[in-house]
């Protein structure tokens, strides 16, 4: 298994380090941490301050610290659960959703080589596995809260 872990790994360095190359002032203003905040908020859909602590294994005045940059950067925002007021829940804005389009030309650059470099099939069960993946791992994340 550690050579799935290093493969995965390496692939997400490897597209951090393209999208640091987007050169957006704000993208430029985040570090690895406000990385893997956006991320996970991005991912869970809307999840409580509590679940993004204890997902990064963070204390909560460092998750609130981060929030704050993300907030003033307005990358997310927070909103108030409709049956129970006291629980914050955390939401990218649609600038963050803008920034993650920005690339596409990137990302069909991408899938147009793999489409030419990888044979059919393969590329198929590859999405597929992917496609899993992101399934398994939301679904394990989500069973820790």
């Amino acid at each position: 298994m550690i050579t799935l872990q290093k493969s995965l790994t390496n692939l997400m360095q490897v597209l951090r380090l393209h999208e640091h190359r987007q050169n957006d002032p704000d993208f430029e203003k985040l570090g690895a941490i406000d990385v893997y905040y956006l991320e996970a908020i991005y991912q869970l859909k809307e999840p409580t301050i509590g679940m993004i602590s204890k997902l990064l294994d963070q204390s909560t005045p460092n998750t609130n610290y981060h929030i704050k940059k993300l907030m003033r950067l307005e990358l997310i925002e927070k909103r108030l659960d409709d049956t129970d007021r006291r629980v914050t829940h955390l939401m990218v804005t649609e600038k963050y959703l803008k920034m993650l389009e920005a690339d596409n030309d990137f990302w069909q650059r991408l899938e147009n080589r793999l489409e030419d470099e990888v044979a059919p099939k393969d590329l198929a069960i590859f999405k597929r596995v992917l496609r899993q993946t992101i399934e398994i791992v939301s679904d394990e994340s989500l069973d820790e809260f």
